[in-house]
């Protein structure tokens, strides 16, 4: 093994917008929000060192604050968040027929994992409940001794039924990247640009960041994709597609059926708090890695609202019962599962700001 090696990202292919894509805008008095508390909104983000906010209302962007010189115009790496917009990848991969079915065996595609692995479907991983172990630090570590993703999702040992408990699994989700690519004969950067970037008009310069090791004896080594760097306004676009049951500006974009269920809890007596890849603040305790938290995710939320959050709180959000999305970016440490967490006041401010709810 090589020594002094070195683990870095680099953009992958920048993306080449042909047109920009504007939300419609309305006022927050129009929407029927109340200014002074979604001013009490901001100034949560803001003391949480966030570099955006935006608020959209029945699809129109009612709220736009950035921070930290950053403009509408930046990209921002999403880290996890990414997981909503690969939720939305995978429903149209699999209309385009490249995956039978939702319930498929990923070792159909990826035929080198061990037999013990093959009872890891994209439906278990998406719930994060495939019965794999995931040890976070170990997976993201793995760079470090020139061990891909793929590599190290591999060795992962299987420890429990699907559906039988609940891990946050990033090895077991970058399994999906080798079998869409697979699956479609195309690399992951240039399916996401045909049916996730070009279809819903994602900003010019958008791209998928890649992991890399170097060292003096093996150069550069790919070992992955990390996530989507791109705008606020775009980020938002995964929670608006799944509040509208799949569509997007009123024409179909997945199966209705497959977007309503990203949030909907596959097994609550095992975490009522994560659906498909989201976040979701239903019932009175949450889990994670297999602790049983006693309180909801977002206390003081809707129950219905749903997130995916990314490290250092990249967050996008919906509130179907009130039509909201919420984006905020930034960099900021505090845990979503801490029980006064800044996300969970923030949304629940912004939720209270809507006429009639208190």
């Amino acid at each position: 093994m090589a020594d002094n090696i070195r683990v870095f990202m680099e953009p992958g292919t920048i993306f080449q917008g042909a047109g920009q894509f504007s939300w419609p805008k309305a006022t927050l008095e129009s929407a029927a929000m109340d200014p002074g508390v979604v001013a009490d909104a901001a100034a949560i983000a803001e003391d949480y060192n966030s570099d955006s906010l935006l608020i959209l209302r029945h699809g129109e962007l009612v709220h736009e604050q950035y921070w930290n010189a950053k403009t509408a115009d930046d990209l921002q790496q999403t880290y996890s968040g990414t997981k909503s917009i690969f939720s939305l990848l995978l429903g149209r991969v699999i209309e385009r027929g490249y995956i039978e079915y939702f319930d498929q065996n990923v070792r159909d595609f990826i035929p080198e994992m061990p037999k013990a692995q093959g009872q890891l479907t994209f439906h278990n991983i998406l719930a994060m409940m495939p019965g794999t172990l995931n040890v976070t630090a170990e997976v993201e570590g793995a760079g470090a001794k020139e061990i891909t993703h793929l590599e190290t999702a591999l060795t992962r040992e299987v420890v429990a039924l699907p559906f039988a408990r609940y891990s946050y699994n990033n090895s077991a989700y970058r399994l999906l990247h080798t079998a869409l690519e697979r699956a479609s004969g195309k690399t992951l950067e240039d399916l996401t640009v045909e049916e996730i970037f070009d279809p819903l008009s994602f900003t010019e310069g958008t791209h998928w960041v890649l992991n890399y090791a170097t060292s003096a004896d093996s150069g550069d080594i790919f070992l992955g994709y990390q996530s989507i760097k791109m705008t606020p306004t775009d980020f938002a676009k995964s929670a608006q597609i799944i509040l509208d049951h799949g569509k997007w500006q009123g024409e179909g974009f997945v199966d209705p059926d497959y977007a309503d269920n990203l949030i909907k809890v596959q097994r609550p007596e095992i975490n009522p708090s994560f659906a498909l890849f989201h976040h979701v603040n239903g019932d009175d305790f949450c889990q994670m890695d297999g602790a049983k938290i006693p309180h909801k995710l977002l206390p003081g939320a809707p129950d219905d609202t749903f997130l995916m959050y990314g490290s250092r709180g990249q967050v996008v959000a919906g509130i179907p019962s009130l039509a909201l999305v919420v984006v905020r970016t930034g960099d900021h440490e505090e845990s979503i599962y801490h029980k006064n967490n800044f996300i969970a006041r923030m949304l629940a401010r912004i939720a209270a700001s809507v006429a009639g709810i208190q």
